[in-house]
């Protein structure tokens, strides 16, 4: 199963309008950067994953596999923070040049919560959501023209569909004794770099008949196209969302307009 393809189910989130579910994503997103506490951004990262498992009743291994990918950078960051701190700080360890500090490891592992929120959110986002779905909400929630509405479902509906075609390549490789299975950065590289081009030549051919199959139909030929599902708001995702708009405008007071937040200093 692809890492981050839409599973089918009947939770809150999964019953959530598509385009209240992005406002959402972004409300919290910005609400979670306005500070770099580390107790702050750990408990937004509880917060997501209790999010992620019950409201959205993601799998867990599901949640964990679609992170694993991000956990890498979100490390490196916490890292190059600890070691590069620009400010004066308490040195804990020092060797040769590198320094590492208090301050440094603090809002390092803040940034890596961060990530990770940022990360949990959209994984929300993706496995909950149904392409199909979003487009119809887009156009008649968000009067997105039905034009720009396509090209967003074509996104959703071709990451998985690459993920998966990019796991049959590799395992063809593999079966001709040409594929890298080493766990190396290096192996990784080469890995990559026998993906890239079956996988830019299949996204050309992917786009020639999409774009043959939009003009043999008539695709934008139209101001406006009926609509067969009629998009309806529930009460309980405003409320939801509302109350999360209502957190991060406390937020962004108590914090920058107050000036009680950790100013970012690396």
């Amino acid at each position: 199963m692809a890492r981050f393809q839409y599973l089918k189910g009947n939770s809150f989130f999964h019953r959530m309008d598509p385009t209240w579910k992005f406002v959402w994503n972004f409300v919290v997103v910005g609400t979670v950067i306005l500070n770099f506490d580390l107790l702050y951004t750990a408990l937004w990262f509880v917060y997501a994953f209790l999010l992620a498992v019950f409201l959205a009743q993601i799998p867990i291994r599901q949640y964990l596999r679609s992170i694993l990918l991000f956990v890498g950078i979100a490390l490196f960051i916490a890292l190059w923070k600890s070691v590069y701190y620009a400010e004066e700080a308490q040195v804990l360890f020092a060797w040769g040049p590198i320094n590492v500090t208090q301050e440094g490891i603090l809002e390092g592992f803040a940034s890596f919560f961060r990530v990770l929120v940022i990360v949990s959110l959209s994984v929300i986002f993706t496995l909950t959501t149904d392409p199909g779905r979003m487009v119809e909400s887009l156009i008649q929630v968000a009067k997105v023209p039905y034009r720009i509405g396509y090209t967003a479902y074509a996104a959703l509906r071709f990451i998985p569909i690459y993920e998966n075609e990019a796991q049959v390549i590799t395992n063809a490789h593999q079966i001709r004794g040409v594929g890298e299975t080493g766990k190396s950065l290096r192996s990784k590289a080469r890995l990559y770099r026998s993906l890239l081009v079956p996988l830019l030549v299949s996204g050309i051919r992917r786009a020639q008949a999409a774009s043959i199959a939009m003009d043999s139909r008539g695709f934008g030929a139209y101001a406006k196209r009926t609509i067969i599902h009629e998009v309806k708001v529930s009460r309980s995702t405003m409320v939801f969302v509302l109350v999360h708009i209502a957190i991060g405008a406390v937020a962004f007071y108590y914090y920058i307009i107050l000036g009680h937040g950790i100013q970012f200093l690396g």
